[in-house]
This record gives C-alpha cells, sequence and structure tokens, in this order.
C-alpha cells in the first residue's frame, strides 16, 4: 500500500506552553537531544520513512511562516551573516538537511474562529483530490524509535494486512493514566470499537491503549467529515475527528488499531517537552 500525502494539523494556540507559545508556534518549541530539534522535525522524519512524499500543513499564517523558514529555503540575510563569519560548513549542512527530505510542501491557513481536530482535514479534501488515502498526523506528539525505523510505516503496513478501512494509532498506557486521553476500545481482532473520551478509571480494562491521534484513512471518511462539519455545535463544543470516527464505525466501517512499538513523546506540553529531551538524549538515533 502506497501513501503519498500526510496532513498535519498545527493550527492550535498552544496554550499549555504560554508565555513562549504567544510568540513561537509550539511545533516549533525544541527537543533537546544531542541537537536541539523542532518537534515538527520527528514527525515530519516519520513520514519521509514511510514513503510519504508530499505533506499538507494546516496552520496559521505564523506558523506558516515559521515552516517555510525551518523546511524551505535557507534565509538570504542568515547564509550572508553565516558566510560572513567563514560558518562555510554549517551553510552547507543545513541546505542539506532541507533537501534531505525530499518532500513537497503545501500550507493551508486555518481561519479564526474554527477549532477542532475535524476541521484540518475537512479543509484539506480539495488538496486530497484523486487520492483515496491519506495518513492524517497529531500536531505536537510522535512516536520515537531509536533505530530511526517509521512509526507511520509500520502503521500502514498493519493497515494494509488488516485489509480494513482505515488505520488508527494507539499507545498502551497504565490504567490511572488513561483517564487523560481518548480511550481505544478493541476487540480480538485488534480492530476498533470505539473511542470513550477521558473515560472515569472504572470504565477502563487493565491494559488500556489510547488515541494518539495519528490516522491512516481512506476516502470513505469524507462525508462523514462534512456530516460532522455540518452540524450545530453546542456552546463550548468543537468538531472534533473522534465523532467522525465514533460516526463511521456506527455505518460499519472498519479501523485497525496499530498499538506503536516506538516510545511516546508529547510535545504539546512543558512535562512532555522535558521528558523527550531527556529520552532522546539518553538514546540518540542510531542512524543519525
Amino acid at each position: 500500500m502506497s501513501i503519498k500525502t500526510a496532513v498535519m494539523p498545527l493550527g492550535g494556540s498552544g496554550t499549555r506552553g504560554f508565555p513562549l507559545t504567544s510568540a513561537e508556534d509550539k511545533f516549533m518549541l525544541g527537543i533537546y537531544g544531542r541537537d536541539i530539534r523542532p518537534t515538527v522535525d520527528y514527525m515530519v522524519e516519520d513520514c519521509v520513512g514511510a514513503g510519504i512524499e508530499r505533506v499538507i500543513f494546516v496552520t496559521s499564517e505564523h506558523g506558516k511562516i515559521a515552516l517555510q523558514g525551518y523546511f524551505g529555503t535557507l534565509r538570504p540575510e542568515l547564509e550572508t551573516q553565516l558566510e560572513g563569519l567563514s560558518k562555510h560548513d554549517i551553510i552547507e549542512r543545513e541546505k542539506e538537511r532541507r533537501r534531505s527530505y525530499g518532500l513537497t510542501y503545501e500550507y493551508i491557513i486555518q481561519p479564526q474562529g474554527h477549532y477542532g481536530t475535524a476541521f484540518p482535514p475537512f479543509l484539506a479534501k480539495d488538496h486530497l483530490k484523486g487520492e483515496n488515502r491519506f495518513m492524517l498526523v497529531g500536531g505536537d506528539d510522535f512516536s520515537y524509535n531509536e533505530d530511526g525505523s517509521s512509526e507511520l510505516k509500520r502503521a500502514i503496513a498493519a493497515w494494509e494486512n488488516a485489509g480494513t478501512d482505515h488505520v488508527i494509532m494507539g499507545n498502551p498506557v497504565k490504567k490511572d493514566e488513561a483517564t487523560k486521553y481518548g480511550v481505544l476500545e478493541i476487540n480480538n481482532d485488534q480492530q476498533l470499537i470505539g473511542i470513550n473520551e477521558k473515560p472515569p478509571i472504572e470504565q477502563i480494562s487493565d491494559n488500556p491503549i489510547v488515541n494518539i491521534s495519528s490516522y491512516g484513512l481512506s476516502e470513505a471518511i469524507l462525508p462523514f467529515i462534512d456530516e460532522e462539519m455540518a452540524r450545530t455545535l453546542l456552546p463550548n463544543e468543537e468538531h472534533f475527528i473522534t465523532n467522525v470516527i465514533n460516526a463511521a464505525l456506527t455505518s460499519g466501517q472498519t479501523f485497525q488499531v496499530h498499538q506503536i512499538e516506538g516510545v511516546y513523546m508529547d510535545g504539546g506540553t512543558p512535562s512532555g517537552l522535558l521528558a523527550a529531551s531527556n529520552y532522546i538524549y539518553n538514546h540518540p538515533q542510531t542512524n543519525r
């Protein structure tokens, strides 16, 4: 199974990272391993390893500038400054990093006042015409593999082997931690029955697997995204992709659950960034 495109939602306000994220987008916050890389770099690296050729960033105008600054052409004024300092090796290394991804990038600006995890794939629909499958990759968390392997690649393989309509990625956690997440209800065939959002602990099994907001979706999901986006919201409610998934399940569509093999990293909170930095510093990738 060949998946060419990943949609990456990066339009969140990042309130858990304030005050820093009032000036800098949360997906650009650094993880301090043997080098300093933004969270989004690990997510894009996983896409490259899975054979993805195009990444569609759904972000803000400010976020687009940051992404182009990191993945696009090296800024001329920065290159001039480095040349003046005789930092030729840094210039060449940085240019090679940017070339090495081999990806096409597209940008969709998420309108202000429109929030929720179902909104980015809804905005990306026109960009996905002609493709019957795509990846929807969470905005600030990822699976880290010390051997440099791609978790998305494994998820796509599990999807193909199962022959389901879609695939959803999950992470096993301790029972008392699962109350903070959407818990995946799974049958004996490792297929999804439903998603229970932040349930009380008495509703959680002894070995819970939680949603990490990364999915492989076929075009069969698009009508349910449209239905969700047309739904009138209650006060303080948002359009969530989990509503879309539960509606698709009810209609008879199937989701294979891929339990990640790597270490789950949450780049959306200060404690998560600290834990990711500590782990990655002590467990550097063998292919870098």
